[in-house]
């Protein structure tokens, strides 16, 4: 069999699997482009995520199929799992606090529960229309810390996500689904 005729077949058998992954770092923030056959043509999917390896994750992700600036600005995202068994830090419908260097703050609430598999899982969000006002306190803070705020007793620090690097990242990955780098005032 030719090369040619080996890719082919690979290609083939990777159906609507991932074709192409890019990665990058910069700073503690880390790009990923992945480009998926979706059966009609190719789909491009960016994000930038600080975190893993066991940790909690801030991630945005967009695609270039979305509705991108001055319209819709990609969601920050907190993410927690814990290991089969063990409950994580946030629970679900848990109030969650986005501090900035201390200055700034935005509020969201968490969605949680457990998988299939029976591994816990949260997500939380800021509200939608503070996306924007979130992605500037990202570009020029040091550091974000999550918290989740608890109505009876002081809130708890979960994590703390470093900024660092973060306003390069955020450019590769618009710039990588099509969209402008410029985040307005």
């Amino acid at each position: 069999m030719t090369r040619y005729a080996i890719l082919a077949a690979l290609s083939l058998t990777l159906g609507g699997q991932a074709q192409a992954d890019e990665f990058w770092e910069y700073g503690d923030w880390r790009v990923e482009i992945t480009d998926e056959y979706t059966g009609e043509g190719y789909r491009r999917y960016c994000s930038a995520r600080t975190g893993g390896d066991g940790l909690p994750v801030i991630a945005l992700e967009v695609s270039d199929g979305d509705a991108g600036p001055p319209t819709v600005y990609p969601q920050p995202m907190y993410q927690e799992s814990a290991p089969r068994g063990h409950r994580t830090a946030i629970g679900n419908a848990q109030g969650v606090a986005f501090v900035f260097d201390r200055q700034g703050a935005f509020f969201g609430v968490a969605d949680g529960g457990v998988d299939g598999e029976g591994f816990a899982y949260v997500t939380a969000e800021p509200r939608w229309q503070d996306a924007k006002n979130m992605l500037l306190w990202m570009k020029y803070a040091s550091q974000m810390e999550v918290l989740a705020l608890d109505a009876y007793r002081a809130s708890t620090q979960v994590y703390v996500a470093s900024m660092s690097g973060f306003t390069a990242a955020y450019g590769k990955m618009m710039d990588s689904c099509g969209f402008t780098l410029e985040i307005p005032r």
